[in-house]
């Protein structure tokens, strides 16, 4: 519900949409759902300001310890939903609803007096992706379940009976119905209007007139296309197919995504952003990271998701390129599985260096649990590392960083941002800003790091949304500006054969390689 983690009116936390380069919805799994101020120097009442800012941006919903992953059990076992799990269980914060019986499940989605059953999951295997994980709660009504133990938790209360809204027959179908669903979703679950400078309410009552004239999917996506015009949040956005043909409406933030769209419109190849982003552009800025390595020392892994290898004045380099997505890992468990072997890898070959270069500059997201592990292989002790609540009534959840019993790598790091760093990503520089040996260098992340609520609607499209609020341990949110590096530089060159991002690599080398004159 999603890779769901604003600075918006303090409310007292389902699918993570990764960036890949699919046309499909990828989720950040499960639902998975502003830098630092500095200055010179303060007046006391300036002071006395910020400290009253940030006590009231601190999460003032309820908080709770987290429950012991030993207590969880999967959500399914030998094909069918366990005992524990069976049941109506209504999840408000994220406006869902989960039947599941023994033998069959069904997502139902709700929103302004609404509801219809979710497109997205129409078997037992898929509902269980999206929570593979449950625990009983407080009372024998209520329900936990997660995108696994150590993840996102989804607090439930149980329903006697499908509410009336869910079972009336009504055609959902419909333009009209399929654009109040749209609406009200937005409305009611999205942080992040004042950030993204975006009025739901105006938008949709401006535009509903519409939509007595729109009797196609093609007119309703007419008026949903300026709905969602000039939202620069990636993580929510409307997807599908018309006649066969994918189309997605989605904005990202920033200068340079700019010039890449404006690239990307000038090509006939591919229908989707992200497809030609990844196959026809990445390729390029790859191979710079690759050409500023001392010959003979580059490795990789994970089919290039991990890369390393040695710079100069015995500096060490890791590119992390994803968040997860590695090999044909299809479960979280899976991508675990296959990261703890190449860390391990990569690490030992790196011991002997002085300072590494960690690379997430071209890391558009992927799994909150994947960032974490990462970040494990470079903590010396536990960490409070940033808190999660939903939206719309979320209980705070934190989380920690724990130090990896293992290989580790606890010398001078210096972390490689760019504006295209985002969602898994940007959690994971989060976490990495907490420790004292890491200096985030280059450019400002994108600034998304709510899980992505993904809901299909009753014609098979997509909607997803920024649903979640993520806080670093001082209780500031980020999201719409980015995590700002201690040191800036330009880090993304447009056309590849311009070599901004070999010299970005070499300059953070130059940096760790003189971290003990600066520090």
């Amino acid at each position: 519900m999603g890779r769901a983690q604003r600075n918006t009116a303090i409310p007292c936390a389902l699918r993570r949409t990764v960036l890949k380069s699919t046309s499909e919805v990828v989720p950040k799994r499960a639902f998975q759902l502003s830098a630092a101020l500095s200055r010179n120097d303060f007046s006391l009442f300036g002071a006395a300001l910020l400290a009253f800012a940030a006590m009231l941006s601190a999460p003032c919903a309820r908080a709770t310890d987290p429950l012991p992953e030993h207590r969880f059990v999967p959500t399914m076992r030998d094909g069918q939903v366990t005992r524990l799990a069976q049941g109506r269980w209504d999840l408000p914060a994220y406006g869902m609803l989960f039947d599941l019986r023994a033998h069959e499940a069904a997502v139902y989605d709700r929103a302004g007096g609404l509801c219809w059953r979710d497109t997205a999951y129409t078997d037992l295997s898929s509902v269980m992706a999206l929570v593979p994980s449950v625990a009983a709660d407080l009372s024998p009504s209520k329900r936990l379940f997660a995108s696994s133990p150590d993840g996102t938790h989804y607090r439930t209360e149980s329903l006697s009976a499908l509410p009336p809204a869910c079972t009336e027959a009504l055609d959902r179908a419909s333009p009209l119905y399929l654009f109040k669903a749209v609406t009200a979703s937005l409305q009611e679950f999205y942080p992040f209007a004042r950030e993204h400078d975006v009025d739901w309410a105006e938008r949709a009552s401006r535009l509903q007139p519409r939509m007595a004239s729109a009797h196609s999917d093609i007119e309703l996506l007419a008026v949903l296309t300026e709905l969602f015009s000039g939202v620069t949040d990636p993580h929510t956005s409307l997807s599908g197919n018309i006649d066969g043909k994918p189309f997605r409406l989605r904005s990202f933030r920033g200068q340079d995504f700019k010039a890449l769209e404006s690239v990307y419109s000038r090509q006939r190849q591919y229908d989707i952003f992200l497809d030609w982003f990844f196959k026809r552009w990445m390729p390029g800025e790859l191979d710079q990271a690759s050409a500023a390595l001392l010959p003979g020392t580059r490795q990789q892994a994970l089919e290039g998701k991990l890369v390393w290898g040695t710079l100069n004045g015995n500096v060490g380099y890791l590119a992390i390129n994803a968040m997860g997505g590695f090999g044909q890992a299809d479960t979280l468990e899976e991508d675990r599985s296959l990261l703890g072997p190449a860390l391990d890898h990569a690490l030992t070959d790196l011991k002997g260096t002085r300072a590494l270069v960690l690379d997430i500059s071209h890391n558009l997201g992927g799994e909150d649990e994947i960032s974490s592990d990462i970040a494990a292989r470079f903590t010396d002790r536990a960490r409070k590392a940033y808190s999660k609540q939903a939206f719309h009534g979320g209980t705070v959840q934190w989380f920690e960083m724990t130090p990896y019993h293992g290989t580790v790598y606890l010398k001078p790091v210096y972390l490689l941002t760019s504006e295209l760093t985002a969602s898994a990503a940007e959690v994971f520089t989060l976490r990495m800003r907490e420790l004292p040996r890491v200096v985030q260098v280059g450019e400002t992340t994108q600034g998304v790091f709510s899980d992505s609520t993904e809901k299909g609607l009753p014609n098979g499209w997509i909607l997803a949304m920024s649903t979640e609020i993520y806080r670093d341990p001082s209780g500031r949110n980020y999201e719409g500006t980015g995590l700002s590096p201690a040191i800036p530089y330009r880090v993304i060159g447009i056309d590849p054969t311009i070599t901004t991002y070999r010299n970005a690599v070499r300059h953070a080398a130059e940096l760790a390689s003189m971290h003990d004159l600066a520090h």
